[in-house]
């Protein structure tokens, strides 16, 4: 279509803001490199997986896209605003969070205090809002919310415990709440049902999907365990050596040899 000579583009041709947008993105360690020119992009509202062998560079990426790695080159763009190399707090405060291999829980704070610290810009950590007392009205707010989430994720018998006194799979809950109070937009899952019971699996996959009631909310989930990979997430890309080697369903990647061979003929994407 052109007006006045000028071409425009049709909706059809429009592109949607993406939630994730990847491009060029490249991390090396020393004279091994991690992560090789991957590029994707993740719509919003889509469940991605990211899989891939052992060392194939799927935390490196997270950490990148995260901020917890600003050592890389590459673009990363978040609802279609450049968070390239900016700090971990400052990509969270976009509301993009994120979770660990291993649960970055406090081990001296109670379980309500862990995921109270999830909530973003607390006036009392400012000066003047502390000795004002003007963050008490938020405070009981944030309370009544970390109580809330852990109800819904059947922690609420362990709120008063300390973070030491947890089970691997209760850190890890304890945890997404933290997330959670975050409010975030887009969540980085990195190998959520590792060490978690098989009960607390069903409930961790269960609020996982809950999520989805959000039609804008956006989830890249590194996992190992392929039977939740099929449960939760309508695509999946494929990481071998640092490199993107296949992308779709998980059903239409079982049969390519490429993604056989990344995992060594194994029967792990049997």
């Amino acid at each position: 279509m052109v007006a006045s000579g000028i071409p425009t583009a049709t909706s059809a041709e429009i592109r949607p803001v993406m939630a994730l947008d990847l491009n060029e993105v490249s991390c090396s360690y020393g004279g091994t490199k991690a992560v090789r020119s991957v590029s994707f992009s993740i719509p919003k509202g889509a469940y991605v997986a990211l899989i891939g062998p052992n060392g194939a560079g799927k935390t490196t990426l997270l950490n990148c896209i995260s901020g917890y790695n600003s050592n890389y080159r590459g673009r990363v763009l978040f609802d279609g605003h450049d968070i390239s190399r900016k700090p971990l707090h400052h990509v969270a405060n976009q509301s993009l969070a994120r979770t660990f291999q291993v649960p970055r829980i406090y081990r001296r704070m109670t379980v309500v205090s862990n995921v109270m610290l999830g909530a973003r810009r607390q006036i009392g950590e400012s000066v003047l809002g502390a000795v004002l007392g003007t963050w008490r009205k938020q405070e009981a707010e944030n309370l009544e919310r970390a109580w809330a989430l852990l109800t819904r994720f059947g922690l609420e018998r362990v709120a008063d415990n300390y973070g030491a006194e947890l089970s691997g799979g209760q850190e890890r809950l304890v945890e997404l709440c933290r997330v959670l109070m975050l409010k975030p937009r887009a969540i980085l899952l990195d190998e959520p049902f590792a060490g978690v019971s098989p009960a607390n699996r069903r409930r961790l996959a269960d609020l996982i999907l809950e999520l989805k009631s959000d039609p804008d909310f956006t989830i890249l989930m590194v996992e190992h365990r392929l039977e939740w990979v099929d449960q939760l997430c309508e695509r999946t890309i494929v990481l071998a050596n640092g490199a993107v080697i296949a992308d779709g369903t998980l059903a239409e990647l079982r049969g390519q040899k490429s993604v056989i061979d990344s995992y060594l003929g194994s029967t792990e994407i049997a």
